[in-house]
């Protein structure tokens, strides 16, 4: 997507850097490379994104009294809730060894990002992971999506992956690339039948973060918006195993943007859904079409433990520095260069499909 082309784009430009400061003294070398990270750090420090003096209170308590109601006032207002124990911690455990095992056993099978980090795209179609199928049907899942959809149909919208140490800049969830053709309509515009985009995804942390800020950071109230809010700062979640993160995929967040080679592992495994809409069938679409490429990719990419995989972890930790050291918001204008289009986009004819259903409804 757009963020991958801007990091191969910063990638190309460090390696001419390097080449030609080769060729030049090495005094003039040190001091320029001193310029440049002293430059470099005070801009990140100008430019980076504070910390929200007041975080809102997104815990929600399953079963306890209004509990439906403070979901979807908390999805409305801040775009996010923090679901407590949802799951037991020892079908999350499981849950970990599968990702673990994929992503980092005596074979690496995910995929390996440009920007850092693995992926298992649609790991519900990848054999290894069918001990985690029951995950997007559980009915302790569907409870809450029931609550935060408020009665109205939705439906699974086919975007499932995991990632294992996953660099994430900060960005909102809208079709990227090659697959931004697939969404016709404007998220932040209703169509011509009053529909609304509304599309969550329902994030569980495989490890435990109640003392880092190594999950989920997000800025409330993003949602509505098409930029990105720095003012408002952000906060960082800080779920346990078993833990829920449900948020309106709009919404402005971020995971690291360092790569830990030394750590526990940072991993996740994430399900979307949609409510029954035209919104929710043309990001199916785009997402099904993404998916499908990088599993194919994946699938080429597999390495056994070794030098490779460990020159890969170099690459990664050193492109995860130079992410930290970049402003947020530079790094936002990349991967988040597809969301100015969707002005654009606006919705004054009815797809086929929300016509023939109209019909139907007459």
């Amino acid at each position: 997507g757009a963020l991958a082309a801007g990091v191969w784009r910063l990638q190309l430009c460090l390696r001419l850097s390097a080449h030609r400061a080769m060729a030049a003294k090495p005094s003039a070398c040190r001091s320029v490379l001193f310029v440049v990270a002293a430059v470099a750090g005070l801009g990140r420090w100008l430019l980076k994104c504070p910390v929200n003096a007041n975080p809102p209170d997104v815990v929600v308590e399953t079963g306890g009294s209004g509990w439906e109601r403070k979901l979807r006032s908390d999805l409305s207002t801040h775009g996010y809730a923090h679901i407590h124990g949802l799951f037991k911690r020892e079908e999350v455990v499981k849950l970990r060894a599968l990702a673990e095992d994929f992503c980092y056993g005596e074979t690496r099978k995910a995929l390996p990002l440009s920007y850092g980090g693995y992926s298992v795209p649609n790991f519900l179609g990848v054999p290894e992971f069918a001990g985690a199928a029951w995950l997007p049907k559980d009915p302790r899942l569907h409870s809450v999506l029931g609550a935060a959809f408020n009665g109205t149909e939705y439906r699974f919208a086919s975007h499932n992956d995991v990632g294992c140490d996953f660099v994430g800049v900060w960005h909102k969830d809208v079709l990227r690339g090659n697959v931004a053709k697939f969404q016709e309509c404007d998220v932040w515009s209703p169509d011509s039948f009053g529909e609304q985009h509304e599309i969550y995804k329902v994030m569980f942390y495989l490890q435990d973060h109640v003392h880092d800020e190594q999950a989920m950071k997000v800025i409330p109230g993003s949602h509505v918006l098409r930029h990105t809010p720095w003012e408002t700062g952000y906060v960082a979640l800080h779920p346990r195993m078993g833990d829920a993160v449900i948020f309106d995929q709009r919404l402005s967040h971020a995971g690291n943007t360092f790569y830990d080679v030394f750590g526990k592992g940072r991993l996740f495994i994430q399900v979307g859904f949609g409510r029954a809409n035209r919104f929710t069938d043309e990001f199916e679409r785009g997402t099904q079409e993404r998916q499908n490429t990088l599993q194919e990719r994946m699938l080429k990419t597999v390495q056994p433990w070794g030098w490779p995989t460990m020159l890969a972890d170099a690459k990664f930790t050193l492109l995860g520095a130079a992410l930290s050291v970049l402003p947020p918001s530079l790094l936002n204008l990349f991967s988040d260069a597809d969301v100015k289009a969707h002005a654009e986009k606006r919705c004054s004819k009815p797809a086929a499909a929300s016509a023939t259903r109209a019909n139907s409804e007459l």
